[in-house]
């Protein structure tokens, strides 16, 4: 028998954690119709035998982290709904909270082997417990430049919807918790079983968060990189240089790509190119103007290399993402 094991901490998403349950179980129902596969358990726990989310829902878990720690239970797949976190200082406080820290402790104790799947904010608790070290992983986009500040060390690409490293299954903002799990029942279940869980609920499929960025979001920590996205939304149409860039800052190239490095995890030219693409993206969804006319509007002479761009970094082509 495969066990997936939950954790429930206080202040949770409700909806991460209804999501992440009422899929596993539409994914055994399924499972079980089919008679076919090993049996999957599902178990949550908490801190304590009842834990609250965000809005009020009310859970009375399986067991507890003390009770996991101590052996109760050896699952295969420890999963952490997103923690409803949206700013810094909302992040420190939390991981300096009793659950948080004994929910740290039972992921660096899970037996090799363990997957260790999170969604959203949910990403910091495994870096916290320093299991992302060096791995490729992502999270939600607008707490990526907290993140990368807190810890450099975890190869971060907010773009993505989903990244596994090693025993580690990392999914973007909040309602990329439907691409985890599916994940998860695929691993578990199969891939046809968690095929036909997508259709009967309706999950549609996002390979990336690039088209939901928000163009003026500019939670970055480094004032030049905000002051890079200015300027170059200023003059999306015309040719950019990374040495023009810097120029307009007053700053050199070399300040420029690792300042951006850092806030940002991707070089300039790609920063560039990201911003391009982010506004192709909102007049493409916003406005009747042809492809041709959008291109040059964000700086690409050749609509064709826009749409090749589009389909690669948003996984459909500009008619799909028109809609």
């Amino acid at each position: 028998m495969t066990t997936i094991l939950v954790l429930a901490l206080d202040g949770m998403m409700d909806s991460c954690l209804a999501i992440t349950l009422d899929t596993i179980r539409a994914a055994q129902s399924i499972q079980s119709r089919g008679g076919k596969g090993r049996s999957v358990r599902l178990l949550v726990a908490g801190h304590r035998k009842t834990v609250r989310g965000s809005g009020g829902m009310r859970l009375d878990v399986d067991m507890t982290f003390a009770e996991v720690m101590a052996g109760a239970v050896r699952p295969e797949w420890i999963v952490i709904p997103g923690l409803g976190l949206t700013s810094e200082e909302d992040i420190a406080a939390r991981f300096a909270q009793k659950d948080a820290l004994a929910a740290i402790e039972l992921v660096k104790q899970a037996p090799h082997g363990t997957q260790l799947g999170a969604a959203c904010s949910a990403v910091f608790l495994l870096a916290q417990a320093g299991l992302l070290a060096g791995r490729h992983a992502t999270m939600t986009w607008w707490l990526a430049a907290v993140f990368r500040t807190r810890f450099p060390d975890v190869r971060l690409d907010e773009t993505r919807m989903l990244v596994r490293d090693g025993p580690c299954l990392t999914a973007g903002s909040a309602y990329a918790q439907l691409d985890l799990t599916l994940a998860l029942v695929a691993d578990t279940m199969g891939t046809s079983v968690a095929h036909l869980c997508s259709r009967y609920l309706l999950i549609d499929q996002r390979p990336s968060q690039a088209r939901y960025m928000v163009q003026s979001h500019t939670q970055h920590i480094d004032p030049t990189v905000v002051a890079a996205e200015r300027w170059i939304d200023a003059n999306l149409s015309n040719p950019i240089s990374i040495t023009q860039l810097a120029a307009a800052l007053a700053v050199s190239p070399k300040t420029l790509s690792r300042r951006i490095d850092a806030a940002m995890g991707v070089s300039p030219v790609k920063f560039i190119q990201r911003r391009r693409l982010l506004h192709a993206s909102h007049l493409i969804e916003t406005t009747n103007k042809s492809i041709e006319a959008i291109a040059a509007e964000v700086g690409y002479q050749d609509a064709t290399a826009l749409r090749k761009l589009v389909k690669r970094e948003f996984g459909m082509t500009p008619a799909a993402l028109r809609g």
